[in-house]
């Protein structure tokens, strides 16, 4: 795991207790996006499997991993 991405899952592992079940994804999402913003995190697909559900999905759902454009599958 690169440094960038250890901070994000040691940031999240700290922080998820004090945050209420209902608010963990909104929380998860502006988290992701605020590293995104600030670190290089493009790494972090290699390391997804080490994150709980709630960060997973947030990150999935910020990078789109797994997702493919509509676009690329008409050309296949």
């Amino acid at each position: 795991m690169n440094p960038e991405t250890e901070l994000l899952y040691n940031v999240w592992d700290s922080i998820k207790p004090y945050i209420s079940v209902k608010e963990r994804l909104h929380v998860a999402e502006e988290i992701v996006r605020t590293f995104d913003d600030m670190l290089d995190i493009s790494e972090v697909e290699d390391a997804l499997n080490q994150f709980d559900s709630v960060m997973k999905t947030a990150l999935i759902s910020h990078f789109e991993f797994g997702l493919k454009d509509d676009d690329e599958e008409d050309w296949e």
